[in-house]
């Protein structure tokens, strides 16, 4: 038996004054909000069974409770922050969001977009033989990934002629 898979249809590649094509990726979305409310909730509990002393006799006061709630709210927020991760390209170039940061490469320095079977997301290889990886387009993604991959290196062939 098969899993069923939502099926998102891809734009199709145009002239490249359409508007911009976007892609995120599903599963780290999916992982980021389980991960997020494991990180909050278990430290949430935890926090309310830590019980009134410690092993040598110390007290748990409700500091010591709101600090394991803090600690479950930062770990919930890393866990977030793989939502951000984005990529977009339109006629200009390709911006790609990663977890901590934004940029974009206009495709005169694009060389090529590279996503191998050995790698775990895809990556824009620049002029200058610097790569940035293109996180939001992992191989956990499967078939909605190579969809992405295809249109960007379409747009890139596009953006040559």
């Amino acid at each position: 038996m098969t899993a069923v898979q939502e099926q998102e249809p891809m734009p199709t590649t145009g002239p490249l004054e359409t508007e911009p094509f976007e892609y995120r990726p599903r599963k780290s979305r999916i992982g980021a909000w389980i991960g997020a409310a494991v990180a909050f909730f278990g430290f949430t509990a935890l926090s309310f069974t830590l019980g009134t002393t410690t092993v040598e006799g110390g007290a748990v006061t409700v500091a010591d409770q709101a600090a394991m709630i803090g600690l479950g709210v930062v770990g919930a927020g890393i866990a977030l922050s793989f939502l951000r991760l984005r990529v977009r390209a339109d006629a200009k170039g390709i911006e790609v969001r990663n977890v901590t940061g934004t940029r974009f490469f206009p495709w005169q320095v694009v060389t090529a977009i590279n996503f191998t079977d050995k790698m775990t997301w895809a990556t824009v290889e620049l002029a200058d033989d610097d790569e940035m990886s293109i996180m939001a387009i992992q191989v956990s993604d499967k078939d909605r990934a190579v969809t992405a991959i295809k249109h960007l290196r379409a747009l890139l062939e596009q953006s040559r002629s």
